[in-house]
Protein backbone atom coordinates (compact mmCIF):
# COMPACT_ATOMS: atom_id res chain seq x y z
CA UNK A 1 0.00 0.00 0.00
CA UNK A 2 2.91 2.12 0.99
CA UNK A 3 4.58 1.60 -2.76
CA UNK A 4 1.17 2.20 -4.32
CA UNK A 5 0.50 5.44 -2.74
CA UNK A 6 4.11 6.76 -3.34
CA UNK A 7 3.98 5.37 -6.93
CA UNK A 8 0.75 7.38 -6.87
CA UNK A 9 2.19 10.42 -5.20
CA UNK A 10 4.75 10.34 -8.18
CA UNK A 11 2.27 10.51 -11.02
CA UNK A 12 0.73 13.65 -9.24
CA UNK A 13 4.07 15.58 -9.12
CA UNK A 14 4.89 14.28 -12.84
CA UNK A 15 1.44 15.49 -14.20
CA UNK A 16 1.64 18.81 -12.04
CA UNK A 17 4.87 19.50 -13.35
CA UNK A 18 3.85 19.40 -17.03
CA UNK A 19 1.10 21.61 -16.19
CA UNK A 20 3.52 24.17 -14.17
CA UNK A 21 6.22 23.78 -16.66
CA UNK A 22 6.57 26.39 -19.09
CA UNK A 23 8.71 27.02 -22.25
CA UNK A 24 10.09 29.85 -23.90
CA UNK A 25 10.38 30.28 -27.28
CA UNK A 26 13.75 31.47 -28.29
CA UNK A 27 14.11 30.61 -31.56
CA UNK A 28 12.34 29.21 -34.66
CA UNK A 29 14.40 27.13 -37.11
CA UNK A 30 13.02 25.98 -40.53
CA UNK A 31 14.77 23.45 -42.29
CA UNK A 32 14.26 21.69 -46.11
CA UNK A 33 12.07 25.10 -47.58
CA UNK A 34 14.64 25.42 -50.46
CA UNK A 35 11.27 27.50 -52.52
CA UNK A 36 8.93 28.21 -49.81
CA UNK A 37 9.61 31.73 -47.92
CA UNK A 38 9.68 31.18 -44.35
CA UNK A 39 6.79 33.96 -43.67
CA UNK A 40 4.39 31.22 -45.57
CA UNK A 41 5.14 28.27 -42.95
CA UNK A 42 5.31 30.42 -40.02
CA UNK A 43 1.83 31.59 -41.16
CA UNK A 44 0.72 28.36 -39.79
CA UNK A 45 2.00 27.99 -36.90
CA UNK A 46 0.18 27.85 -33.67
CA UNK A 47 3.29 29.84 -31.73
CA UNK A 48 5.79 32.25 -32.49
CA UNK A 49 9.18 33.29 -31.72
CA UNK A 50 9.09 34.95 -27.94
CA UNK A 51 6.21 33.00 -26.66
CA UNK A 52 5.76 31.52 -23.31
CA UNK A 53 3.83 28.13 -23.21
CA UNK A 54 2.82 25.70 -20.75
CA UNK A 55 4.60 22.82 -21.73
CA UNK A 56 1.73 20.70 -22.45
CA UNK A 57 0.37 23.30 -24.30
CA UNK A 58 3.75 23.36 -27.01
CA UNK A 59 3.24 19.75 -27.56
CA UNK A 60 -0.68 19.86 -28.61
CA UNK A 61 0.76 23.15 -30.26
CA UNK A 62 3.43 21.65 -32.26
CA UNK A 63 1.00 18.81 -33.38
CA UNK A 64 -2.02 20.95 -34.85
CA UNK A 65 0.77 23.46 -36.89
CA UNK A 66 1.95 20.06 -38.49
CA UNK A 67 -1.08 19.19 -39.40
CA UNK A 68 -1.88 22.95 -40.67
CA UNK A 69 1.64 22.84 -42.89
CA UNK A 70 0.59 19.64 -44.38
CA UNK A 71 -2.61 21.27 -45.09
CA UNK A 72 -1.69 23.89 -47.69
CA UNK A 73 -0.54 21.15 -49.92
CA UNK A 74 3.14 22.79 -50.27
CA UNK A 75 4.84 19.55 -48.58
CA UNK A 76 5.29 15.85 -48.89
CA UNK A 77 6.51 15.38 -45.19
CA UNK A 78 6.37 17.91 -42.30
CA UNK A 79 8.53 17.00 -38.97
CA UNK A 80 8.12 19.52 -35.64
CA UNK A 81 10.36 19.11 -32.57
CA UNK A 82 11.39 21.32 -29.72
CA UNK A 83 14.91 21.13 -27.68
CA UNK A 84 14.72 22.04 -23.69
CA UNK A 85 17.51 24.37 -23.28
CA UNK A 86 18.94 26.44 -20.42
CA UNK A 87 15.92 26.55 -17.87
CA UNK A 88 12.72 27.24 -19.53
CA UNK A 89 14.52 28.52 -22.41
CA UNK A 90 13.55 26.13 -26.43
CA UNK A 91 14.32 25.67 -29.82
CA UNK A 92 11.63 24.26 -31.86
CA UNK A 93 12.92 22.76 -35.23
CA UNK A 94 11.10 22.75 -38.42
CA UNK A 95 11.96 20.46 -41.55
CA UNK A 96 9.67 19.84 -44.41
CA UNK A 97 9.88 17.85 -47.66
CA UNK A 98 8.36 20.17 -50.52
CA UNK A 99 6.64 18.61 -53.03
CA UNK A 100 7.60 19.37 -57.18
CA UNK A 101 5.43 22.08 -57.99
CA UNK A 102 5.97 22.39 -61.88
CA UNK A 103 4.01 20.09 -63.62
CA UNK A 104 3.92 20.72 -67.01
CA UNK A 105 2.43 17.39 -67.90
CA UNK A 106 0.10 15.54 -70.97
CA UNK A 107 -3.29 15.22 -70.51
CA UNK A 108 -5.68 12.59 -71.35
CA UNK A 109 -8.94 12.03 -69.32
CA UNK A 110 -12.79 11.04 -69.54
CA UNK A 111 -15.37 13.65 -70.38
CA UNK A 112 -17.75 11.94 -68.85
CA UNK A 113 -19.07 12.94 -65.14
CA UNK A 114 -17.62 9.88 -64.17
CA UNK A 115 -14.91 6.52 -64.82
CA UNK A 116 -17.87 4.18 -63.96
CA UNK A 117 -19.99 6.09 -66.64
CA UNK A 118 -17.46 6.49 -69.03
CA UNK A 119 -16.47 3.16 -68.70
CA UNK A 120 -19.99 1.48 -69.24
CA UNK A 121 -19.70 3.39 -73.32
CA UNK A 122 -16.04 2.46 -73.65
CA UNK A 123 -15.98 5.44 -76.19
CA UNK A 124 -12.33 6.77 -76.58
CA UNK A 125 -13.83 9.46 -78.38
CA UNK A 126 -15.19 10.70 -74.61
CA UNK A 127 -11.61 11.76 -73.94
CA UNK A 128 -9.85 14.65 -74.03
CA UNK A 129 -6.03 15.09 -74.79
CA UNK A 130 -3.95 18.06 -74.79
CA UNK A 131 -1.16 19.45 -72.01
CA UNK A 132 -1.51 20.98 -68.37
CA UNK A 133 1.03 22.91 -66.80
CA UNK A 134 0.35 24.23 -63.64
CA UNK A 135 2.87 25.95 -61.17
CA UNK A 136 2.48 25.72 -57.56
CA UNK A 137 4.10 27.69 -55.21
CA UNK A 138 5.43 30.22 -57.62
CA UNK A 139 8.16 32.66 -56.20
CA UNK A 140 7.73 30.80 -53.22
CA UNK A 141 4.52 32.55 -51.88
CA UNK A 142 1.82 29.46 -52.38
CA UNK A 143 0.95 31.11 -55.72
CA UNK A 144 -0.93 28.93 -58.55
CA UNK A 145 -0.37 29.47 -62.16
CA UNK A 146 -1.81 27.19 -64.47
CA UNK A 147 -2.49 27.11 -68.17
CA UNK A 148 -4.47 24.51 -70.13
CA UNK A 149 -4.61 23.41 -73.45
CA UNK A 150 -7.38 20.76 -74.18
CA UNK A 151 -8.54 18.81 -78.00
CA UNK A 152 -10.42 16.17 -78.25
CA UNK A 153 -14.30 15.45 -77.34
CA UNK A 154 -13.68 19.31 -75.30
CA UNK A 155 -11.43 21.71 -76.39
CA UNK A 156 -10.72 24.08 -73.68
CA UNK A 157 -7.99 26.78 -73.13
CA UNK A 158 -7.83 28.73 -69.85
CA UNK A 159 -5.41 30.69 -67.68
CA UNK A 160 -5.47 31.28 -63.84
CA UNK A 161 -3.71 32.92 -61.06
CA UNK A 162 -3.88 32.73 -57.51
CA UNK A 163 -2.36 34.66 -55.12
CA UNK A 164 -2.45 33.53 -51.54
CA UNK A 165 -1.46 36.60 -49.91
CA UNK A 166 -1.64 40.57 -51.41
CA UNK A 167 -1.27 42.29 -47.76
CA UNK A 168 1.21 42.21 -44.88
CA UNK A 169 -1.08 40.51 -42.14
CA UNK A 170 -1.41 37.37 -44.78
CA UNK A 171 -5.17 37.56 -44.50
CA UNK A 172 -6.34 38.50 -47.97
CA UNK A 173 -6.00 36.49 -51.18
CA UNK A 174 -6.92 37.09 -55.30
CA UNK A 175 -7.37 34.86 -57.65
CA UNK A 176 -8.61 35.16 -61.55
CA UNK A 177 -9.45 33.06 -64.38
CA UNK A 178 -10.59 32.81 -68.03
CA UNK A 179 -11.79 30.23 -69.63
CA UNK A 180 -13.29 28.94 -73.27
CA UNK A 181 -14.32 25.43 -74.18
CA UNK A 182 -15.96 23.95 -77.02
CA UNK A 183 -17.84 20.63 -77.82
CA UNK A 184 -18.96 18.58 -80.60
CA UNK A 185 -21.79 17.34 -78.12
CA UNK A 186 -24.21 18.29 -75.84
CA UNK A 187 -26.20 16.69 -72.99
CA UNK A 188 -29.77 18.41 -73.88
CA UNK A 189 -32.06 16.78 -71.87
CA UNK A 190 -32.69 14.16 -68.66
CA UNK A 191 -34.98 10.62 -69.48
CA UNK A 192 -35.06 7.98 -66.48
CA UNK A 193 -32.62 10.00 -64.97
CA UNK A 194 -30.08 9.36 -67.76
CA UNK A 195 -28.90 12.08 -69.98
CA UNK A 196 -29.75 12.79 -73.54
CA UNK A 197 -26.94 14.25 -75.82
CA UNK A 198 -26.72 15.17 -79.09
CA UNK A 199 -23.88 15.13 -81.50
CA UNK A 200 -22.93 16.56 -84.55
CA UNK A 201 -19.20 15.81 -85.61
CA UNK A 202 -19.27 18.85 -88.22
CA UNK A 203 -19.86 21.80 -86.08
CA UNK A 204 -19.37 22.74 -82.64
CA UNK A 205 -22.80 22.37 -81.06
CA UNK A 206 -22.26 24.29 -77.48
CA UNK A 207 -19.50 27.18 -76.69
CA UNK A 208 -18.61 28.38 -73.09
CA UNK A 209 -16.63 31.19 -72.30
CA UNK A 210 -16.09 32.34 -68.71
CA UNK A 211 -14.11 34.60 -66.23
CA UNK A 212 -14.01 35.34 -62.77
CA UNK A 213 -12.54 37.01 -59.95
CA UNK A 214 -12.22 35.80 -55.98
CA UNK A 215 -11.27 37.52 -53.35
CA UNK A 216 -10.38 35.39 -50.23
CA UNK A 217 -10.00 36.82 -46.85
CA UNK A 218 -8.71 34.28 -43.80
CA UNK A 219 -9.90 34.96 -40.58
CA UNK A 220 -7.35 33.29 -38.06
CA UNK A 221 -5.82 29.94 -39.76
CA UNK A 222 -9.19 27.79 -40.14
CA UNK A 223 -11.87 30.51 -40.98
CA UNK A 224 -11.97 31.19 -45.39
CA UNK A 225 -14.40 34.11 -46.40
CA UNK A 226 -14.73 34.09 -50.38
CA UNK A 227 -16.49 36.21 -52.59
CA UNK A 228 -16.61 35.25 -56.66
CA UNK A 229 -17.66 37.46 -59.05
CA UNK A 230 -17.82 35.69 -62.77
CA UNK A 231 -19.32 36.25 -65.65
CA UNK A 232 -20.48 33.40 -68.24
CA UNK A 233 -21.80 32.90 -72.07
CA UNK A 234 -23.17 30.01 -73.10
CA UNK A 235 -24.07 29.54 -76.38
CA UNK A 236 -25.93 26.14 -78.73
CA UNK A 237 -27.48 25.63 -81.63
CA UNK A 238 -31.32 25.28 -82.76
CA UNK A 239 -30.96 21.67 -83.11
CA UNK A 240 -30.65 21.49 -79.66
CA UNK A 241 -33.66 23.79 -78.70
CA UNK A 242 -35.70 21.72 -81.51
CA UNK A 243 -34.63 19.15 -78.84
CA UNK A 244 -35.56 20.84 -75.75
CA UNK A 245 -37.05 23.91 -76.63
CA UNK A 246 -36.47 25.21 -72.41
CA UNK A 247 -32.56 24.28 -72.46
CA UNK A 248 -31.91 28.30 -71.98
CA UNK A 249 -34.62 30.54 -71.04
CA UNK A 250 -37.06 32.03 -73.79
CA UNK A 251 -36.15 29.78 -76.27
CA UNK A 252 -32.93 31.32 -76.94
CA UNK A 253 -29.92 29.34 -78.30
CA UNK A 254 -27.48 31.55 -75.51
CA UNK A 255 -27.61 33.12 -72.23
CA UNK A 256 -25.23 35.19 -70.74
CA UNK A 257 -25.35 36.66 -66.84
CA UNK A 258 -23.48 38.19 -63.86
CA UNK A 259 -22.87 35.90 -60.92
CA UNK A 260 -21.65 36.76 -56.87
CA UNK A 261 -21.35 34.27 -54.95
CA UNK A 262 -20.48 33.98 -51.03
CA UNK A 263 -18.79 31.34 -49.40
CA UNK A 264 -17.75 30.87 -45.77
CA UNK A 265 -15.59 27.82 -44.71
CA UNK A 266 -14.52 26.48 -41.03
CA UNK A 267 -11.91 23.75 -41.50
CA UNK A 268 -10.84 22.15 -38.72
CA UNK A 269 -9.92 18.78 -40.03
CA UNK A 270 -6.98 17.41 -38.95
CA UNK A 271 -6.12 16.34 -42.77
CA UNK A 272 -8.06 17.52 -45.64
CA UNK A 273 -7.04 15.02 -48.39
CA UNK A 274 -7.91 12.40 -46.11
CA UNK A 275 -9.48 13.27 -42.58
CA UNK A 276 -9.78 10.93 -39.81
CA UNK A 277 -10.51 13.60 -37.34
CA UNK A 278 -12.17 17.35 -36.77
CA UNK A 279 -14.98 18.40 -38.62
CA UNK A 280 -15.37 20.79 -41.64
CA UNK A 281 -18.54 23.32 -42.31
CA UNK A 282 -19.59 25.41 -45.14
CA UNK A 283 -21.87 27.75 -46.09
CA UNK A 284 -22.48 28.99 -49.76
CA UNK A 285 -25.18 31.87 -51.52
CA UNK A 286 -24.97 32.95 -54.42
CA UNK A 287 -26.94 35.47 -57.18
CA UNK A 288 -27.37 34.89 -60.70
CA UNK A 289 -28.93 37.39 -63.10
CA UNK A 290 -29.29 41.08 -62.21
CA UNK A 291 -31.42 42.36 -65.38
CA UNK A 292 -27.87 44.08 -66.89
CA UNK A 293 -27.63 41.17 -69.86
CA UNK A 294 -29.71 40.03 -72.50
CA UNK A 295 -31.43 36.30 -71.66
CA UNK A 296 -30.15 36.05 -68.04
CA UNK A 297 -31.41 33.46 -65.96
CA UNK A 298 -32.39 34.87 -62.27
CA UNK A 299 -31.29 32.53 -59.59
CA UNK A 300 -30.79 32.74 -55.79
CA UNK A 301 -29.78 29.83 -54.20
CA UNK A 302 -28.11 28.72 -50.53
CA UNK A 303 -26.33 25.61 -49.72
CA UNK A 304 -24.80 24.56 -46.40
CA UNK A 305 -22.93 21.14 -45.97
CA UNK A 306 -21.39 20.01 -42.41
CA UNK A 307 -18.69 16.83 -42.13
CA UNK A 308 -17.39 15.30 -38.98
CA UNK A 309 -15.03 12.63 -38.78
CA UNK A 310 -14.76 11.18 -35.26
CA UNK A 311 -11.57 8.03 -34.07
CA UNK A 312 -13.98 5.66 -31.92
CA UNK A 313 -11.32 3.01 -31.26
CA UNK A 314 -7.94 1.86 -32.18
CA UNK A 315 -7.77 1.45 -35.96
CA UNK A 316 -11.84 2.67 -36.24
CA UNK A 317 -13.10 5.36 -37.17
CA UNK A 318 -16.94 7.18 -38.15
CA UNK A 319 -18.08 9.87 -40.10
CA UNK A 320 -20.90 11.72 -41.69
CA UNK A 321 -22.02 14.52 -43.71
CA UNK A 322 -25.04 16.41 -44.91
CA UNK A 323 -25.54 18.57 -47.21
CA UNK A 324 -28.48 20.88 -48.39
CA UNK A 325 -29.30 23.24 -51.73
CA UNK A 326 -32.20 25.40 -51.87
CA UNK A 327 -33.12 27.86 -55.19
CA UNK A 328 -35.75 30.35 -54.95
CA UNK A 329 -37.24 29.97 -58.84
CA UNK A 330 -38.94 27.34 -59.57
CA UNK A 331 -38.67 27.94 -63.63
CA UNK A 332 -34.65 28.17 -64.18
CA UNK A 333 -33.83 26.97 -67.47
CA UNK A 334 -32.90 23.13 -68.16
CA UNK A 335 -29.34 24.07 -68.30
CA UNK A 336 -29.35 25.60 -64.57
CA UNK A 337 -31.13 22.32 -63.09
CA UNK A 338 -28.02 20.83 -61.70
CA UNK A 339 -28.58 18.84 -58.77
CA UNK A 340 -27.40 14.87 -57.82
CA UNK A 341 -24.92 13.10 -60.02
CA UNK A 342 -22.43 16.25 -60.65
CA UNK A 343 -19.34 16.56 -59.04
CA UNK A 344 -19.12 15.68 -55.86
CA UNK A 345 -22.79 15.52 -54.84
CA UNK A 346 -23.79 12.23 -55.70
CA UNK A 347 -25.12 8.95 -53.95
CA UNK A 348 -22.41 6.05 -54.20
CA UNK A 349 -24.22 3.43 -56.45
CA UNK A 350 -25.83 5.92 -58.69
CA UNK A 351 -22.90 6.51 -60.92
CA UNK A 352 -25.16 5.63 -63.98
CA UNK A 353 -27.66 8.46 -63.53
CA UNK A 354 -28.59 11.96 -62.69
CA UNK A 355 -31.01 13.67 -60.50
CA UNK A 356 -32.20 17.32 -61.50
CA UNK A 357 -33.78 19.51 -59.96
CA UNK A 358 -34.06 22.83 -57.79
CA UNK A 359 -33.17 21.18 -53.70
CA UNK A 360 -31.65 19.03 -52.95
CA UNK A 361 -30.67 16.97 -49.52
CA UNK A 362 -27.64 15.01 -49.49
CA UNK A 363 -26.35 12.43 -46.47
CA UNK A 364 -23.14 10.34 -46.52
CA UNK A 365 -21.45 8.28 -44.03
CA UNK A 366 -18.37 6.11 -43.17
CA UNK A 367 -17.47 3.36 -40.88
CA UNK A 368 -13.86 2.52 -41.87
CA UNK A 369 -11.13 0.40 -40.22
CA UNK A 370 -7.50 1.09 -40.97
CA UNK A 371 -6.05 -2.06 -42.42
CA UNK A 372 -2.36 -0.62 -42.65
CA UNK A 373 -1.38 2.93 -41.50
CA UNK A 374 0.72 5.35 -43.16
CA UNK A 375 3.86 3.78 -43.74
CA UNK A 376 7.14 5.81 -46.10
CA UNK A 377 8.44 3.72 -48.52
CA UNK A 378 11.74 4.69 -49.66
CA UNK A 379 12.48 3.53 -53.43
CA UNK A 380 16.17 3.69 -55.14
CA UNK A 381 15.15 4.41 -58.15
CA UNK A 382 14.63 7.76 -57.66
CA UNK A 383 16.85 10.62 -56.34
CA UNK A 384 15.04 13.59 -55.64
CA UNK A 385 12.99 13.61 -51.84
CA UNK A 386 10.45 14.82 -53.76
CA UNK A 387 9.38 11.64 -54.95
CA UNK A 388 11.93 8.83 -53.15
CA UNK A 389 9.66 8.70 -50.09
CA UNK A 390 6.18 7.32 -50.82
CA UNK A 391 3.73 7.48 -48.26
CA UNK A 392 0.74 4.65 -48.26
CA UNK A 393 -2.05 3.76 -46.04
CA UNK A 394 -4.84 1.55 -46.70
CA UNK A 395 -8.44 1.70 -45.09
CA UNK A 396 -11.57 -0.91 -45.48
CA UNK A 397 -15.05 1.21 -45.51
CA UNK A 398 -18.55 0.48 -45.06
CA UNK A 399 -20.56 3.04 -45.96
CA UNK A 400 -24.31 4.28 -46.16
CA UNK A 401 -25.35 7.27 -48.53
CA UNK A 402 -28.79 8.88 -48.98
CA UNK A 403 -30.53 11.70 -50.69
CA UNK A 404 -33.48 13.46 -52.24
CA UNK A 405 -33.76 15.39 -55.19
CA UNK A 406 -37.12 18.13 -55.08
CA UNK A 407 -37.78 18.86 -58.75
CA UNK A 408 -41.15 20.91 -59.25
CA UNK A 409 -40.29 21.08 -63.04
CA UNK A 410 -39.31 17.57 -64.96
CA UNK A 411 -39.72 14.53 -62.34
CA UNK A 412 -42.62 13.63 -64.78
CA UNK A 413 -39.90 11.14 -67.40
CA UNK A 414 -37.72 11.17 -64.29
CA UNK A 415 -38.63 8.89 -61.21
CA UNK A 416 -35.85 9.04 -59.02
CA UNK A 417 -36.81 12.70 -58.42
CA UNK A 418 -38.92 13.57 -55.38
CA UNK A 419 -38.42 10.05 -53.64
CA UNK A 420 -35.63 9.20 -51.17
CA UNK A 421 -32.64 7.19 -52.79
CA UNK A 422 -30.10 5.48 -50.77
CA UNK A 423 -27.29 2.88 -51.02
CA UNK A 424 -25.07 0.94 -48.97
CA UNK A 425 -21.75 -1.54 -49.57
CA UNK A 426 -18.38 -1.68 -49.00
CA UNK A 427 -14.72 -0.38 -50.01
CA UNK A 428 -11.36 -0.22 -50.23
CA UNK A 429 -9.47 3.23 -49.66
CA UNK A 430 -5.45 3.56 -51.31
CA UNK A 431 -4.15 6.95 -50.05
CA UNK A 432 -0.42 7.89 -51.46
CA UNK A 433 0.94 11.03 -52.05
CA UNK A 434 0.15 14.24 -53.38
CA UNK A 435 -2.95 13.24 -51.83
CA UNK A 436 -4.06 11.17 -54.35
CA UNK A 437 -6.77 8.75 -52.78
CA UNK A 438 -8.04 5.66 -55.01
CA UNK A 439 -11.09 4.07 -54.17
CA UNK A 440 -12.74 0.92 -54.74
CA UNK A 441 -16.14 0.41 -53.66
CA UNK A 442 -18.86 -1.94 -54.05
CA UNK A 443 -22.53 -0.71 -53.94
CA UNK A 444 -26.18 -1.58 -53.88
CA UNK A 445 -28.71 0.92 -54.04
CA UNK A 446 -32.44 1.40 -53.91
CA UNK A 447 -33.46 -0.04 -57.72
CA UNK A 448 -31.15 -3.13 -56.05
CA UNK A 449 -28.38 -2.24 -58.30
CA UNK A 450 -25.65 -2.99 -57.66
CA UNK A 451 -21.76 -3.06 -58.71
CA UNK A 452 -18.08 -2.31 -58.63
CA UNK A 453 -16.92 1.40 -58.98
CA UNK A 454 -13.92 2.96 -59.14
CA UNK A 455 -13.13 6.97 -58.10
CA UNK A 456 -10.53 8.98 -57.51
CA UNK A 457 -10.34 11.31 -54.62
CA UNK A 458 -12.19 10.92 -51.06
CA UNK A 459 -15.69 10.40 -50.87
CA UNK A 460 -16.53 13.80 -49.11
Amino acid sequence: MLLLNSFSGFSQDYRDSLVNSESIIDRIIITGNNKTKEHIITRELLFHEGDTLPKYVLESSIEKSRENLMNIGLFNFVDIKYFQGIGEHTDVHIQVTERWYLWPMPIFEIADRNFNEWFSKKDLSRTNYGMYVRQENFRGRDEILQVQFLLGYSQRLGLAYTIPYINRKQNLGFTAGVFTTRNHEIAYNTYQNKLLFYKDPDRYVRRDLSAFVRITKRNGLYQYFNSTFEYKKVSTVDSVLALNNDFFIDGKTSQQYLSIGWNFRLDKRDYQAYAQRGYLFEADIYKTGFGLLKNEPHLIGLSLAFRKYQPIAQRFNISAMVKGRVVQRDDAPYSNQRALGYGNDYIRGYDYYVMNGQDFALFRSNFKYTLMPTKVYKTSIIRSDKFRLIPVSMYLNAFFDAGYVSDRQYAEFNPLNNSWQYSYGIGYDYVTYYDLVFRFEYAINRLNESGLFFHIGTSF
